[in-house]
């Protein structure tokens, strides 16, 4: 068995289409896969009947941006029910507030002569396609344009915020995405909790408050060795009675250090939150 409960496709800012994604974990012996695709399920919905004529358990799944206290938090939601109109409406109402944000970056990066990209706003929503606009997508533009050389320069120098790029954007608050999620039927999950370089404490209460709006689970594992930082997961999904899940957050292949089911194994210490699904894992 061999899972990866966090991935993207073209249906949001991941590079591979949902039929390619099943393609990659055909390769990889990834028996279950949930495509989370930013505040979408069109990944799901257009990988279903190709992960089932190959073998591969598709697990429903999505991506949703929040607030919480003035951060913005990712919360992953598993096993939902995909047509229930709450949880759809609300995820319609967050890509509606990402194209409002990439708007108003095209006014600002256009409006600054030293970058210079010809058709600004035509080439980003040619890129975008059909997927949800986000500013990987502008650090995926800046990069080909030649003004930067990889994704982390194209933050550091244009996107994040305090510079010339970064819009805010006022995302819907952590306990009412958790709901849309637990309304579905879902399991909500804090995705990749030690990218938001909390404090302990501060993590602490963001796990207080996720678990009071009905939140059930965090990830544990999302790198592919074991270290210290899924130890002190571990702990906190016991300590807290938090259900642990685990997703390579893949994007695009070229980023060789997050490969699809590339993940150290689940601690023993744990309860996996497979254990929550309505159906069984697959096994290999």
């Amino acid at each position: 068995m061999k899972v990866d409960f966090h991935c993207h496709t073209t249906a949001s800012d991941g590079s591979l289409s949902p039929v390619e994604i099943i393609d990659l974990a055909l390769k990889h012996e990834v028996t279950t896969l949930a495509i989370t695709d930013h505040d979408t399920t069109a990944g799901y919905e257009q990988a279903l009947a190709y992960a089932t004529k190959n073998g591969v358990q598709l697990i429903t799944g999505v991506e949703a941006s929040c607030d919480w206290n003035g951060h913005t938090i990712h919360i992953v939601g598993l096993d939902f029910d995909i047509e229930n109109p709450v949880l759809q409406s609300g995820l319609s109402t967050i890509r509606e507030l990402r194209t409002q944000r990439a708007n108003s970056m095209i006014e600002k990066l256009s409006d600054k002569p030293h970058i210079k990209i010809g058709n600004l706003e035509d080439k980003l929503w040619e890129l975008v396609g059909e997927g949800v606009v986000g500013r990987g997508h502008f650090s995926q533009l800046l990069q080909q344009e030649g003004l930067v050389k990889n994704g982390q320069q194209a933050f550091d120098r244009y996107l994040k915020k305090g510079k010339v790029g970064h819009v805010g954007c006022q995302w819907p608050e952590l306990a009412k995405v958790v709901s849309w999620i637990t309304q579905a039927n879902g399991i909500a999950v804090i995705a990749h909790p030690t990218i938001y370089k909390f404090t302990s404490n501060k993590l602490n209460k963001l796990i207080n408050d996720f678990k009071e709006a009905g939140g059930q689970a965090i990830e544990v594992v999302n790198q592919p060795r074991h270290c210290a930082d899924i130890n002190g997961m571990a702990q906190r999904a016991v300590k807290n009675e938090l259900f642990a899940s685990m997703g390579s957050d893949f994007h695009r292949p070229e980023h060789s250090w997050r490969g699809l089911g590339w993940l150290a194994p689940m601690p023993q210490t744990v309860t996996p939150v497979w254990e929550l699904f309505r159906e069984p894992l697959q096994q290999a």
